[in-house]
């Protein structure tokens, strides 16, 4: 079990938590995100695959969430901290 997965704070939690539909629903996920051990690997595993299954990426990855249209601005921002 060396994958980053198999340490990720929300591997054993409902799914549905990281595709928010409300913005209690999106705090909840984001504070689970800052809290995790591996969130970074996970930020670089959204930033480099945009779609999966063929499908654009959706949902909290890495302490952003990837549903709204300005995620590339964070990503932007944070590549030039």
């Amino acid at each position: 079990m060396t994958d980053w997965r198999h340490k990720a704070e929300c591997r054993d939690m409902d799914t549905d938590l990281f595709f928010p539909a409300t913005p209690l629903e999106r705090r909840l996920a984001l504070n689970i995100c800052e809290r995790c051990p591996v969130q970074e690997q996970c930020l670089s595993f959204a930033e480099t695959h945009d779609r999966i299954d063929g499908y654009p990426l959706q949902g909290v990855w890495g302490g952003v969430d990837f549903s709204l249209g300005h995620h590339k601005r964070l990503l932007e921002r944070r590549r030039h901290r």
